[in-house]
């Protein structure tokens, strides 16, 4: 499991980038930000979990979540068929370009739970845009004129977010400062770099010039874990993997990937998969597989 920011590429031939996802099989997207505005739409099955900046939400089919840009995010998705959603990632400046002013923009836009005439009204035309640039997506390749249909479909796109959802408040609350981003993506950084050596808040802390009660506070607040649920849980997925893929001891897998005995690591890998890590090696045999683990709480 991992933090990062994800620097987004639109796709060369338009301004947006589109991502399909189709699977009978668990997933997981561990917390990122990128500065790009990001739209979930579900298309057949549904998303278990994504969390975004402290919240949580479950999505089904004709659900729309948007992610506004620099917010913390993940998703996750248990197993289960007929599964089909896209991602639609749109360039923070190609709606800045857009808009006067410098206030920062932001959206409300979550389909869920919305009982507003008016506002079922709004996503129900999005909700037709979105199936309208899938369908010319897929389409593309035999379209020679596809990338003007696409480009037109995503200003129409902005057009809709800015008319119906966009947040007017000019003091926009939210996990967008820059200072921020980057102290988070240093510390997170420095933790899956040394992740197998012993590390305490009071050591990171020291590291960062930070007292040891800000950098706790400061991480609960823009992550939603506490930073040794963090740090155990980048151990997880590091030992996940060696566990999975190797004959590897128990016990060898544990100190090598920072666990401080082999009681520890069993503890937090039984939390995550309900099993031990011998239970979960035996039952798998010859899984090799790398499912990433969905930890909030461990």
């Amino acid at each position: 499991m991992e933090y990062k920011y994800e620097l987004v590429q639109a796709d060369n031939h338009f301004p947006l980038k589109i991502i399909v996802h189709s699977s009978n099989e668990p997933a997981y997207i561990p917390r990122h930000w990128h500065d790009s505005i990001e739209i979930s739409y579900v298309l057949s099955g549904k998303i278990d979990n994504i969390y975004i900046d402290g919240a949580n939400y479950s999505s089904k089919e004709g659900d729309i979540v948007l992610i506004n840009s620099n917010a913390i995010h993940s998703f996750s998705v248990a197993k289960g068929k007929g599964r089909e959603a896209i991602t639609v990632l749109i360039p923070y400046r190609f709606i800045r370009e857009n808009v006067n002013g410098s206030n920062p923009i932001s959206f409300d836009c979550i389909s869920m739970f919305e009982t507003n005439g008016q506002r079922l009204q709004q996503f129900a035309e999005l909700r037709d845009l979105l199936n309208t640039l899938f369908a010319a997506y897929l389409n593309q390749h035999n379209d020679p004129l596809a990338h003007i249909h696409l480009t037109s479909l995503s200003y129409k796109l902005v057009y809709l977010l800015l008319k119906h959802f966009k947040i007017d408040n000019e003091s926009i609350s939210g996990f967008n400062s820059k200072k921020y981003l980057e102290r988070l993506t240093l510390i997170t950084d420095y933790i899956k770099e040394n992740y197998d050596q012993s590390l305490s808040l009071d050591s990171i802390a020291q590291v960062f010039g930070l007292s040891p009660e800000y950098l706790s506070r400061f991480f609960v607040k823009h992550v939603g874990m506490t930073l040794f649920q963090y740090i155990n849980a980048v151990r997880l997925e590091g030992s996940f993997r060696v566990l999975m893929n190797t004959d590897h001891s128990i016990i060898q897998i544990a100190l090598e990937h920072g666990f401080p005995n082999e009681k520890s690591f069993v503890r937090v890998f039984k939390k995550v998969y309900q099993a031990t890590p011998h239970q979960y090696r035996k039952g798998n045999k010859g899984y090799s597989g790398a499912r990433r683990p969905v930890i909030d709480h461990i």
